[in-house]
């Protein structure tokens, strides 16, 4: 991973419209209204969970050697109903089931790996809900290796928002009443309006160029040499502000790699001092370096 760090300028400096006209705002995404979940887990282990409903009703769910099932009963009756498939896989869980509910929706995520529960990543990963009677369950397996972490109610129940967030994008796997689960969308955070553009190098020998986030895509830089051997490919930036962002998964186009095409990711940073820049390849240490400076020219 390749660290772009905006060195600190005046409070004038610290504006999120740069010369090259990017107006790609950080504001806070606006906060929907939830709804409180209103159960309680009553059992816990690591293969079954057990939660009661706002409505005295409960709901059983316990990893098998088949998957994931579901089982409910009433508040005044000790019978359970026959158990019910949500997840059918010879894939061998995780730790635990993660489940709550409002009023009469029940959601759920849970993981599955063969080595997961030895700390490996999990290979599958869904999330589901039942709503009603509790009869049936609709699923939806998520081509991710985390597990939704996070779950949001809204609508009086009528829409779950299941959420994976980190520091540089956000993914949510929406299920709406009567539509099941929508397609999962990531939303990608803007990296800092100083760095888009287009820059060359003061010694002619190379062209960055920084591309602002796009729906469903990362922002990207394309370094392009100038002189000497042919280099030209791309990578994905991310960063939240004008002091640091993150250059990873160099893809080559064209030619070969060359010294600075792309920095090794290890021994070199970039920083830009203020709107109009200059930009500025360091290598880094005790007592870092400039290696090359760039200009804006776009």
């Amino acid at each position: 991973m390749l660290m772009l760090g905006a060195a600190v300028g005046g409070c004038a400096e610290q504006s999120d419209k740069g010369p090259s006209g990017s107006s790609a705002k950080h504001t806070k995404s606006h906060r929907e209204p939830e709804d409180k979940p209103d159960s309680r887990v009553v059992e816990d282990d690591d293969d079954h969970t057990v939660l009661e409903l706002s409505d005295g009703r409960q709901v059983s769910l316990r990893f098998t050697r088949r998957g994931l099932e579901a089982q409910h009963r009433d508040a005044s009756d000790d019978a359970w109903s026959a158990r019910k498939t949500v997840y059918e896989t010879g894939t061998k869980p995780c730790h635990g089931i993660r489940a709550k509910a409002y009023r009469d929706t029940v959601w759920l995520a849970a993981g599955f790996g063969d080595s997961c529960r030895d700390g490996e990543e999990p290979q599958e990963v869904i999330a589901a809900v039942a709503t009603g009677d509790l009869s049936s369950w609709t699923t939806d397996p998520a081509k991710s290796h985390t597990t939704w972490p996070k779950a949001h109610i809204r609508d009086g129940g009528t829409r779950v928002d299941f959420v994976d967030s980190s520091w540089v994008y956000t993914t949510t796997l929406t299920w709406r009443k009567g539509s099941g689960f929508a397609e999962a969308v990531t939303e990608y955070k803007p990296i800092h309006s100083w760095y888009v553009g287009r820059w060359r190098a003061t010694d002619g020998s190379q062209q960055l160029t920084f591309h602002q986030v796009e729906p469903g895509r990362w922002a990207r830089v394309v370094i392009e040499s100038l002189t000497g051997p042919r280099c030209k490919g791309s990578a994905i930036v991310t960063g939240t502000n004008q002091y640091n962002l993150s250059m990873t998964n160099f893809k080559l186009d064209q030619g070969t790699k060359t010294v600075n095409c792309p920095p090794d990711v290890l021994r070199y940073e970039f920083d830009v001092q203020s709107s109009d820049g200059p930009l500025r390849l360091r290598k880094i240490g005790n007592h870092p370096k400039t290696v090359l400076t760039y200009e804006r020219v776009g």
